[in-house]
């Protein structure tokens, strides 16, 4: 019997082991995960733990036992993982050795306060974190003690876990001490080593201004170098000090250090991924999903849940002998609570930053992309029972409305930074400025060769003041070879003759083949309204003249793709 090993129980392990489970027989395949846990956590729930929001009180309300989510037909092996050999496919363990045919790393990334000077002393005086359950409840005291003073949030490295989730906290300690009446005597303060509020500019600036109106102040740019208790301080690597009286802290986030003693790691723990496969880039036959990879999105459930169809497709690929497929965009979607019983939502990928929208069907929503709405609040609430009843399943694969590739479906593409570069920029930044023309009374077979030559698509044509009075394209020659037989005889005849056409010129110079008056566009034009342009009229290509028609370039649809690189 062949074996897939899955390492570690959270989200990405307990989806890819059902998702498998589901499609390989269990006679010939055994899935086995192993973890060294006892209950399966609800991590989005600890957001809301201090704060005793929404039946959210005590840790079992954001656990279960572990190996409740996981498959009956699926083994379970509570253990430590020791060591991993990928030459031989082995990995030991606390409960012994396992082999494997198959092994996916879903061991997702533990706090390291032990990274920062003074940070483990400090905690619990003082100093709390919302990144796991105990230390989440213990904060709920230390919030409820508080009457006035600095709250600082503070990251202290990229990445982290769910990166909105210290903002989203901000937020919410400003709907909490406004509920209790003591807004006003408390600062809220989030000190990040960002540039700003988020990782992605639009979206950044959004959250930026939300947290302006809130009067929350962000400290971007600031990377922690040392916590000092006694004097209640963090200091940053670049001398400068914030002082608190109750720190909500984000530890230094690091991949288990079996992946580093492996040889799979890149140093922090994180397995070295390739980011759209998502196979080891160091091992054959190993996979990474989650928190665990080193790919550039966000760590959060709803990469995984995008992540895991690639993983278990590119397995089942290899198992019947095909290549696997780099099929994984990096699309993360995300509620980001912003207090008040309202919530945002982002929708992104590697390449394409949240934008403004409707989620997942335009005008209808019902969600809201990159702006405030109860709506998105009651999906992030509703998103608890998804989670159990569906995600883990493995029954979200291949929904029509929320694709494992990011859609740009009901975004307001208008933000994307290339189409507003489009609309900066000028045509004389882009266009080919030494465009070859040609006069009038050109012969076809002149032209043809020109273009041949120069491996070119159209040449304009010019009158004797070298002003533009038409364009000849490839499009021309291939409609005169479209022609019916008779006619396209007489044109191939006399546009192609040994002799100098005789004394019909009709069909044998460009002037009688040519486009007259022509798509043109001034230099001071932007690249849209020539996007426009080659979009209203059908054609690949303008011809760029001055005020007195001279040609002064050529701006092809190929030069636009310029702008995204």
């Amino acid at each position: 019997m062949k074996k897939i090993l899955v390492l570690g129980a959270g989200t990405g392990g307990v989806v890819v082991s059902n998702l498998l489970r589901n499609q390989l027989n269990p006679r010939e395949w055994s899935i086995s995960v192993i973890d060294q846990g006892s209950r399966h956590v609800y991590q989005p729930g600890l957001l809301f733990l201090p704060f005793g929001l929404h039946d959210y009180r005590t840790v079992d309300d954001i656990s279960r036992p572990i190996r409740d989510p996981l498959s009956a037909h699926v083994d379970f092996v509570n253990a430590t993982i020791q060591a991993i050999d990928h030459d031989h496919r082995q990995v030991d363990t606390s409960a012994g050795r396992f082999d494997y045919d198959w092994l996916i790393s879903a061991m997702g990334c533990r706090v390291a306060p032990e990274e920062v000077d003074g940070l483990s002393e400090a905690f619990d005086d003082a100093v709390h974190t919302f990144y796991t359950p105990d230390s989440a409840l213990r904060l709920r005291t230390a919030l409820s003690e508080m009457q006035e003073g600095r709250l600082v949030i503070d990251v202290a490295d990229m990445p982290i876990k769910c990166p909105v989730a210290p903002l989203e906290f901000a937020f919410l300690a400003d709907a909490y001490f406004e509920s209790r009446g003591l807004r006003d005597r408390v600062t809220i303060e989030l000190v990040t080593p960002l540039s700003g509020a988020f990782t992605k500019p639009i979206a950044s600036a959004a959250l930026s201004g939300l947290a302006e109106e809130k009067a929350i102040n962000i400290l971007p740019e600031f990377s922690l170098a040392e916590v000092d208790g006694a004097a209640r301080t963090i200091s940053s690597f670049d001398g400068r000090s914030v002082e608190y009286d109750l720190l909500v802290s984000i530890p230094p986030n690091l991949g288990p250090s079996v992946l580093d003693d492996s040889g799979l790691g890149d140093g922090t723990g994180f397995g070295l991924t390739d980011r759209q496969t998502l196979k080891s880039r160091q091992a054959d036959r190993v996979y990474f999903i989650g928190d665990n990879a080193n790919v550039p999105t966000s760590k959060a459930g709803s990469a995984i849940h995008f992540q895991a169809e690639t993983v278990v497709d590119n397995i089942l690929r290899e198992i019947g002998g095909r290549q696997a497929v780099p099929s994984y965009d990096g699309h993360v979607n995300c509620f980001i609570e912003s207090g008040h019983n309202k919530a945002l939502l982002i929708d992104f990928n590697y390449d394409v930053e949240p934008l403004q929208g409707d989620f997942p069907v335009p005008h209808l929503g019902p969600f809201t992309l990159l702006r405030e709405s109860r709506v998105n609040h009651l999906g992030k609430l509703a998103f608890r029972w998804v989670y159990w009843h569906l995600l883990l399943g493995g029954h979200m694969s291949n929904m029509p409305l929320l694709p494992s590739h990011m859609s740009f479906f009901g975004k307001d593409l208008d933000q994307l930074p290339e189409i507003s570069k489009s609309h900066q920029t000028h045509i004389r930044e882009m266009m080919t400025t030494d465009a070859v023309t040609v006069p009038l009374g050109t012969t076809l077979r002149q032209a043809a060769g020109l273009m041949s030559d120069l491996r070119i698509s159209s040449l304009p044509v010019v009158d004797p003041d070298a002003r533009l009075v038409g364009v000849i394209t490839a499009t021309d020659f291939v409609s005169m070879l479209h022609a019916d037989q008779a006619t396209m005889t007489e044109a191939l005849r006399k546009a192609f003759s040994n002799t100098a056409c005789g004394e019909t010129r009709a069909g044998c110079l460009v002037d009688d083949v040519m486009t007259p008056e022509p798509i043109t566009l001034r230099e001071d034009a932007s690249l849209h309204q020539a996007v426009e342009a080659m979009k209203q009229h059908h054609v690949h290509q303008v011809v760029v003249t001055d005020e007195a028609r001279r040609v002064k370039g050529i701006l092809s649809s190929a030069d636009l793709v310029r702008v995204f690189h």
